[in-house]
Protein backbone atom coordinates (compact mmCIF):
# COMPACT_ATOMS: atom_id res chain seq x y z
CA UNK A 1 0.00 0.00 0.00
CA UNK A 2 0.94 3.66 -1.11
CA UNK A 3 -0.61 5.66 1.60
CA UNK A 4 1.49 7.40 4.09
CA UNK A 5 -0.28 9.06 6.32
CA UNK A 6 -4.20 9.75 6.57
CA UNK A 7 -6.84 10.79 8.61
CA UNK A 8 -10.47 12.45 9.09
CA UNK A 9 -11.27 15.35 10.18
CA UNK A 10 -13.99 18.06 10.17
CA UNK A 11 -15.74 16.11 6.85
CA UNK A 12 -12.48 15.89 5.44
CA UNK A 13 -10.16 12.91 4.84
CA UNK A 14 -6.70 13.79 3.73
CA UNK A 15 -4.61 11.67 2.60
CA UNK A 16 -0.56 11.37 1.37
CA UNK A 17 1.18 9.18 -0.51
CA UNK A 18 4.04 7.41 -1.64
CA UNK A 19 3.24 7.09 -5.22
CA UNK A 20 5.21 7.52 -8.77
CA UNK A 21 2.05 10.03 -9.44
CA UNK A 22 0.19 10.71 -6.93
CA UNK A 23 1.36 13.17 -3.60
CA UNK A 24 -2.08 13.90 -1.63
CA UNK A 25 -5.75 13.52 -1.84
CA UNK A 26 -8.81 15.10 -0.21
CA UNK A 27 -12.14 13.38 -0.20
CA UNK A 28 -15.05 16.18 0.71
CA UNK A 29 -17.46 14.34 2.62
CA UNK A 30 -21.03 15.52 2.14
CA UNK A 31 -23.18 13.44 4.26
CA UNK A 32 -25.85 10.98 2.61
CA UNK A 33 -24.67 12.33 -0.84
CA UNK A 34 -21.39 11.58 -3.21
CA UNK A 35 -18.43 13.38 -2.78
CA UNK A 36 -15.66 15.68 -3.91
CA UNK A 37 -12.13 14.10 -4.44
CA UNK A 38 -8.87 16.37 -4.98
CA UNK A 39 -6.07 14.54 -6.34
CA UNK A 40 -2.72 16.16 -6.39
CA UNK A 41 0.42 15.21 -8.36
CA UNK A 42 3.59 14.97 -7.79
CA UNK A 43 4.06 17.63 -10.13
CA UNK A 44 1.71 20.13 -8.12
CA UNK A 45 -1.08 19.61 -10.95
CA UNK A 46 -4.51 19.00 -9.30
CA UNK A 47 -8.09 18.10 -10.14
CA UNK A 48 -10.91 18.15 -8.68
CA UNK A 49 -13.62 15.00 -8.88
CA UNK A 50 -17.18 15.72 -8.12
CA UNK A 51 -20.25 13.46 -7.24
CA UNK A 52 -17.43 10.34 -6.45
CA UNK A 53 -19.19 7.03 -4.79
CA UNK A 54 -17.99 6.30 -2.10
CA UNK A 55 -16.95 3.38 -3.11
CA UNK A 56 -15.03 4.20 -5.80
CA UNK A 57 -13.28 6.56 -3.50
CA UNK A 58 -12.18 3.79 -1.09
CA UNK A 59 -11.18 1.89 -3.97
CA UNK A 60 -8.84 4.34 -4.98
CA UNK A 61 -7.67 5.64 -1.31
CA UNK A 62 -6.67 1.71 -0.22
CA UNK A 63 -5.24 0.60 -3.57
CA UNK A 64 -1.30 -0.22 -3.98
CA UNK A 65 -1.01 1.72 -6.88
CA UNK A 66 -3.16 5.25 -6.85
CA UNK A 67 -2.06 6.36 -10.29
CA UNK A 68 -3.79 2.91 -11.56
CA UNK A 69 -6.84 3.07 -9.23
CA UNK A 70 -7.34 6.44 -10.48
CA UNK A 71 -7.67 5.62 -13.79
CA UNK A 72 -9.85 2.86 -13.27
CA UNK A 73 -12.09 3.78 -10.39
CA UNK A 74 -12.46 7.61 -10.75
CA UNK A 75 -11.57 8.85 -14.96
CA UNK A 76 -13.21 5.06 -15.74
CA UNK A 77 -16.02 5.98 -13.65
CA UNK A 78 -16.63 9.16 -15.74
CA UNK A 79 -16.46 11.17 -13.06
CA UNK A 80 -16.84 15.29 -13.63
CA UNK A 81 -14.02 16.64 -13.00
CA UNK A 82 -12.16 20.32 -13.26
CA UNK A 83 -8.52 20.99 -12.85
CA UNK A 84 -7.93 23.33 -10.47
CA UNK A 85 -4.68 25.68 -9.89
CA UNK A 86 -1.32 23.97 -9.24
CA UNK A 87 -1.21 22.91 -5.87
CA UNK A 88 2.07 24.12 -3.43
CA UNK A 89 3.52 20.81 -3.10
CA UNK A 90 6.31 22.19 -1.14
CA UNK A 91 3.70 23.10 1.74
CA UNK A 92 2.16 19.40 1.65
CA UNK A 93 5.15 17.97 1.99
CA UNK A 94 5.92 20.49 5.57
CA UNK A 95 2.59 19.69 6.57
CA UNK A 96 2.92 15.50 6.28
CA UNK A 97 6.87 15.83 7.94
CA UNK A 98 4.82 17.65 10.50
CA UNK A 99 2.34 15.40 11.03
CA UNK A 100 3.87 12.50 11.16
CA UNK A 101 7.02 14.14 13.45
CA UNK A 102 3.54 14.28 15.70
CA UNK A 103 2.87 18.26 15.72
CA UNK A 104 0.25 20.25 17.36
CA UNK A 105 -1.95 23.08 15.91
CA UNK A 106 -2.68 26.01 18.23
CA UNK A 107 -5.03 28.62 17.66
CA UNK A 108 -6.35 31.76 19.53
CA UNK A 109 -8.97 33.54 17.48
CA UNK A 110 -9.50 36.59 20.79
CA UNK A 111 -12.07 34.59 22.18
CA UNK A 112 -11.38 30.62 22.40
CA UNK A 113 -7.72 28.94 22.28
CA UNK A 114 -7.36 25.51 20.49
CA UNK A 115 -5.03 22.82 20.86
CA UNK A 116 -5.40 20.07 17.89
CA UNK A 117 -3.14 16.89 17.67
CA UNK A 118 -1.24 15.66 14.18
CA UNK A 119 -4.88 14.38 12.81
CA UNK A 120 -6.74 17.52 14.32
CA UNK A 121 -8.26 15.93 17.24
CA UNK A 122 -9.46 19.25 19.73
CA UNK A 123 -7.12 18.23 22.77
CA UNK A 124 -8.24 21.63 24.38
CA UNK A 125 -10.71 23.90 23.60
CA UNK A 126 -11.05 26.90 25.97
CA UNK A 127 -13.00 30.49 25.99
CA UNK A 128 -10.04 32.90 27.51
CA UNK A 129 -8.41 36.22 27.44
CA UNK A 130 -5.06 35.93 26.90
CA UNK A 131 -2.48 38.26 26.03
CA UNK A 132 0.38 37.90 23.79
CA UNK A 133 2.74 36.84 26.99
CA UNK A 134 0.45 34.13 28.11
CA UNK A 135 0.35 32.58 24.77
CA UNK A 136 3.73 32.58 24.19
CA UNK A 137 4.53 30.93 27.58
CA UNK A 138 1.84 28.39 26.02
CA UNK A 139 3.78 27.57 22.97
CA UNK A 140 7.43 27.96 24.55
CA UNK A 141 5.49 25.00 27.23
CA UNK A 142 4.73 23.21 24.51
CA UNK A 143 8.04 23.18 22.37
CA UNK A 144 9.78 22.27 25.49
CA UNK A 145 8.40 19.12 25.85
CA UNK A 146 9.23 17.99 22.49
CA UNK A 147 5.85 19.53 20.64
CA UNK A 148 6.37 21.03 17.21
CA UNK A 149 3.55 24.15 16.29
CA UNK A 150 1.69 25.37 13.55
CA UNK A 151 0.43 28.72 14.65
CA UNK A 152 -2.99 30.40 13.57
CA UNK A 153 -4.66 33.10 14.36
CA UNK A 154 -3.20 35.51 17.50
CA UNK A 155 -6.15 38.20 17.64
CA UNK A 156 -5.34 39.30 21.34
CA UNK A 157 -7.51 41.85 23.49
CA UNK A 158 -4.10 43.79 24.32
CA UNK A 159 -3.86 45.05 20.55
CA UNK A 160 -0.67 42.93 20.23
CA UNK A 161 -0.14 40.41 17.58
Amino acid sequence: MSKIFGFYANDVDKTWYQSSNIKYSECIDHDNDLKTLKVVFNNGTQYQYNKVDVRDYLFFKNDSSQGKALNQFIKGKGYEYEKLDNADVKSLEDELNFRLEGGMFVFYDGTKLTLKDNEDKILLEKEVELTSELFDVICDSLNAVGKELYVEGKNFKDGEA
